[in-house]
């Protein structure tokens, strides 16, 4: 998660303007999807979107991942039904049962071996890609970049935090694009990235001790100046409603890229430090930000660094609300908001560290799991 000290204008080009009219695509694709605890209505999200892919049927191959054993048995059987309901004989689509979903990286780890496409795209069960969206990322592939990302749009909730939450989405995606732009580095998601599989052979085996794999990834991509880009068709997301589960899931961010920074550190060449850096430097100027506005009260000079970094921080937002694209992600109230959520936001820092110093690992739920209700509610924190 970049913050205060990252630029949000100009963001940097997208890999593809538009495709040729006349390109086909002609390589193999897998996508691991990966599944836990997850409610009914988000596996027919995604079998829907499965099933609108603007992609050869006899190209593309889709993984589902869950979890073996008792405790998958849901998912398994939620994941068969919905799979069955869209009716996609033509697709290569199976259902893999994995021993270890938790965290991430660990299912990663053992879907790898299954998936027989050049190309290997990672997206998370809350992420449904757009149409024509691998197909643009093979040909930005076959242009010379090992890896890009879309971005991902949240869904317009109804509550007033996940309004907000959605201008801010907005500006992480500006500030990843902006610091790609103004220092060659490059925050890599891992919901919703295509890379070859060559690539992806370059960061595995996956660390499966953390629940931000793709922070290592792009601290070593970084690192060794592997070419990375944008891609123009985002995904849609679903949007968090509830104030406290989004500060659980900053929290969890925040927490898993400090801790990529302080393992790997050491043997990190230049631009892969500067990426840490620049995050370290950004979440320490937010955990400032409350400290410095108490200490306001009675210090001018406190009142300026304040303003300082609130001021940094409003020039981020409107760095990306001019771009028109990110402009319409929000309302106008909902990005009056944003300065405001990011100070509340910095409690998510503290709670990070505290987290770290306990030694948790564990993943915290932002939407509803089996068994808990409709999707999108809030669920109690469990582990991933």
């Amino acid at each position: 998660m970049t913050d205060i000290l990252v630029p949000t204008w100009p963001v940097a080009p997208y890999a593809v303007d538009r495709l040729p009219a006349r390109w086909r695509p002609s390589r193999r694709l897998t996508l691991l999807m990966p599944f836990y605890r997850e409610t009914e209505a988000t596996l027919a999200r995604s079998a829907r979107a499965v099933a609108a892919l603007d992609y050869p049927p006899e190209l593309l191959q889709v993984l589902w991942l869950v979890e073996d054993g008792p405790g998958g048995a849901e998912d398994w059987e939620r994941a068969v039904r919905v799979r069955a309901a869209v009716d996609r004989p033509d697709l290569d689509w199976e259902i893999l049962r994995l021993p270890s979903m938790r965290p991430k990286g660990a299912a990663l780890n053992h879907a790898f071996p299954y998936a027989d496409g050049e190309v290997i795209a990672v997206v998370d069960a809350d992420v449904v890609p757009g149409p024509g969206q691998p197909a643009e990322a093979v040909w930005a592939l076959e242009q010379g970049y090992a890896l890009v990302q879309a971005d991902e749009v949240s869904e317009r909730g109804v509550r007033l935090t996940a309004r907000v939450r959605a201008a801010e989405d907005a500006v992480w995606q500006a500030s990843v694009r902006g610091l790609a732009r103004s220092a060659g580095v490059h925050v890599v998601a891992g919901s919703s990235v295509y890379a070859w599989a060559a690539t992806w052979d370059r960061v595995r085996p996956i660390r499966s001790d953390d629940v931000e794999e793709s922070y290592h990834w792009s601290l070593w991509l970084m690192g060794h100046g592997v070419r990375t880009g944008f891609l123009r068709t985002p995904s849609g997301v679903s949007s968090t409603e509830r104030a406290d589960a989004a500060l659980r899931q900053r929290a969890r961010w925040t927490r898993g890229q400090l801790r990529a920074v302080a393992v790997n550190w050491s043997e990190l060449p230049a631009r892969g430090r500067v990426l840490g850096a620049v995050t370290v430097g950004s979440l320490a100027a937010r955990a400032a930000l409350p400290v410095l506005a108490a200490a306001a009260t009675v210090s001018p000079r406190a009142r300026r660094l304040t303003a300082g970094l609130l001021v940094a921080d409003a020039l981020c937002v409107l760095g990306a609300r001019r771009n028109a694209e990110y402009r319409d992600r929000a309302d106008g109230l909902a990005w009056a908001l944003v300065v405001p959520w990011h100070l509340v936001g910095s409690a998510a820092v503290y709670r990070a560290l505290w987290e770290w110093a306990r030694g948790e690992r564990g993943w915290h739920s932002v939407r509803a799991v089996s068994g808990t209700g409709p999707a999108g509610a809030e669920v109690r924190p469990h582990d991933q």
